[in-house]
Formats: C-alpha cells, sequence, structure tokens
C-alpha cells in the first residue's frame, strides 16, 4: 500500500501541512520536528511526491537525466546522443530539464530518496547503474516515475528501455558463424553491468544453436575499457591461437582488441574478425571499418523521457520497451581462415 503523507502526519503526530513544509524545505519548522518527520518517513519508505506537486502547473514539471559514473571521451558519444533525446523531448513538451550526475562513491554517501527530493526533479531517465549500486535496490522500491536505460528493474513507477541486447548479441555472433567461424572469443564489459550478462547470454545462445560448445576461457572481461582490451584480447589469443573470431560488447573494447591483434603481428579479417557493440561514429573511420550493432541512444534517451513524463502523469507505460536495433557487417569481418 502507498504510504501518503497523511500517514507520515499521523505517525510523527503533526498535521500534513508541517510535513509538507519540511519536505518542501521551509525553515520556520524546529530542527527536532524535522529529524522526527525525515526519520519516520524513511522507515515508513515515503518518498515526497514531486510528480503529483507539479501535475497543477506544466511548466513546474520538471524531468531529470541521471547518469552515474559518467564517462565521455571523444570516440564516445553516446552519452551526448542519449541527453540529446531527452533533452529533444523535454523542449517539445516544453517541460523543465536538468542533468543530474552521480558515482557509485556518492551513492554510499547519500540515499536515492535524499537525492532526488533536495533537485526538487518530478521523474528521471536513469542511465549507468550497475546491479550492485546501492540506486539500482532503492529505485525498485521507490515510488518515483524512473525509466532506466540498459537495465532491468521491477518496480511500480519503473520503466525499462533498451535495445534486445541479448537478441542483438546472438545475432551478432550467428554473423560470425555465418562466415565459417566456431572458435570465437568474447571480450566482455563488467560482470556488474545487466548489458553484460545480456551480451553474454546472447553469445552462448548462439554458440548453442549451432552445436558450438562453449569455452569459458573465451570469455574475457575488460570492464568496457580500450586500454584494457588490448591486454586483454594479446593475452587471449597468444593462449588460444585457435581463435579466428571475437565479438565484442562495445566498440571501444573492440578497438582495443585491434590494436592487439595488430600489434600480435595478425590482420583483421585475414587472420581474425571482429565484431563490436554501439555502432559509435568512428567506426566508419576505422580501417577496416568496424562491424558493429547498431543502437539509436538518441531515440532510446527520446523514448525514456516520454515514458518517465507518461508516468509522471499518472498514466500506465510497458514495463519493458525495446527499441530497435541493426547489426551491420562491414570490412572486419570475413571468412574463416583456410
Amino acid at each position: 500500500m502507498r504510504v501518503t503523507i497523511k500517514d507520515v502526519a499521523e505517525a510523527a503526530g503533526v498535521s500534513p501541512a508541517t510535513v509538507s513544509r519540511v519536505f518542501n524545505g521551509y525553515t520556520d519548522i524546529s530542527a527536532e520536528t524535522k529529524e522526527k518527520i525525515i526519520e519516520i518517513a524513511k522507515e515508513m519508505n515515503y518518498l515526497p511526491n514531486a510528480a503529483a506537486r507539479s501535475l497543477s502547473s506544466k511548466k513546474q514539471i520538471t524531468l531529470g537525466l541521471v547518469l552515474n559514473d559518467l564517462e565521455i571521451s571523444r570516440k564516445n558519444t553516446m552519452v551526448m546522443e542519449v541527453l540529446t533525446g531527452v533533452y529533444n523531448y523535454t523542449e517539445e513538451e516544453n517541460i523543465d530539464f536538468v542533468f543530474l550526475a552521480t558515482s557509485t562513491i556518492k551513492q554510499n554517501k547519500k540515499s536515492f530518496r535524499e537525492f532526488i527530493n533536495e533537485k526538487g526533479i518530478s521523474g528521471a531517465v536513469v542511465q549507468g547503474l550497475k546491479m550492485n549500486d546501492p540506486y539500482f535496490k532503492e529505485i525498485e522500491s521507490a515510488n518515483f516515475p524512473v525509466a532506466l536505460i540498459d537495465m532491468v528493474a521491477l518496480g511500480e513507477n519503473v520503466c525499462n528501455i533498451s535495445i534486445d541486447n541479448e537478441k542483438a548479441s546472438e545475432e551478432a555472433v550467428q554473423a560470425l558463424i555465418h562466415h565459417g567461424h566456431s572458435h570465437i572469443g568474447m571480450i566482455n564489459g563488467r560482470r556488474e553491468a545487466y548489458v553484460s550478462v545480456e551480451r553474454e547470454a546472447g553469445y552462448i545462445q548462439a554458440l548453442k544453436k549451432n552445436n558450438i560448445d562453449l569455452n569459458q576461457e573465451y570469455v574475457q572481461y575488460a570492464n568496457f575499457s580500450e586500454k584494457i582490451s588490448v591486454e586483454i584480447t594479446r593475452d587471449l589469443l597468444t593462449n588460444n591461437p585457435e581463435i579466428t573470431a571475437l565479438f565484442c560488447a562495445s566498440d571501444l573494447m573492440a578497438i582495443g582488441a585491434m590494436k592487439a591483434i595488430s600489434e600480435l603481428g595478425l590482420t583483421v579479417p585475414e587472420d581474425i574478425s571482429i565484431i563490436g557493440f554501439d555502432d559509435i561514429v568512428l567506426n566508419e573511420f576505422l580501417t577496416p571499418k568496424l562491424s558493429s550493432v547498431s543502437q539509436n541512444m538518441e531515440i532510446i534517451g527520446y523514448e525514456a523521457a516520454r515514458r518517465t513524463h507518461q508516468m509522471i502523469q499518472g498514466k500506465e507505460v510497458d514495463k519493458q520497451v525495446y527499441i530497435q536495433h541493426d547489426v551491420m557487417i562491414r570490412e572486419s569481418v570475413g571468412n574463416k581462415p583456410e
């Protein structure tokens, strides 16, 4: 059952107006009363309903984009694409937009409840959380509109937006198998990342459907880092010279893998075929051009914002939304070497 402001007021022995003034930042409440109300609210799992306050005026709605462990580089523009999608939606709907950054370290210092309350946002698009991050579990139980990108969480006011990562990965590995490859390695991201789990599941499913045994040594983790991928790929190919193809869970890791392949005196795709994931802009300028799973992060950001807005308005939305993807086969994939 949803906890209301009246429930908190009754438990604290004060009026609903007093509770409201505490959560709206008024200073005419004693420190003792304020502390008591906040503590009771936490115990009752009450979240101040910024969305409800915003409904009285469209212009008062503020949609936040929350990014965790923000990483922006000249090679990877995905964060900016998501931001553009969210921003474009808020511009079209004439609602306020705010960009917020957090980190795993900050999450351990301030709860999700406190974070969103002090920012005064009505709903949030959230990207970059890991499955073991404090905010992930809090979002599942919070009575607050949230659209998660590239994660799946259960919750009354939570929806999940992404491509079908498992299906996309299966299709990418299937493309390698179609070119005759059976010894296929995988450079995965972080073990704690939901997309890493899904993309590995797709890799395994493709092997299984083609009666190819899974060699667990072929699956290595490079934390979505180009630099780490160079080292991991070098070791993987040195220890397993029978590998003729690689599926990488991000394009940056694929670029790192291509560097390692070159350092080993091998060539793409004559010796090793390679497919990445994300289809970043840089791919078209690589030699050879990198094959990749294409996902439109601007559309994902836009749709996440739209559904967050719908939840703020009290509308029902699908809990899981998949955006279209494509597997782009370019010069980095060739037939298995004879």
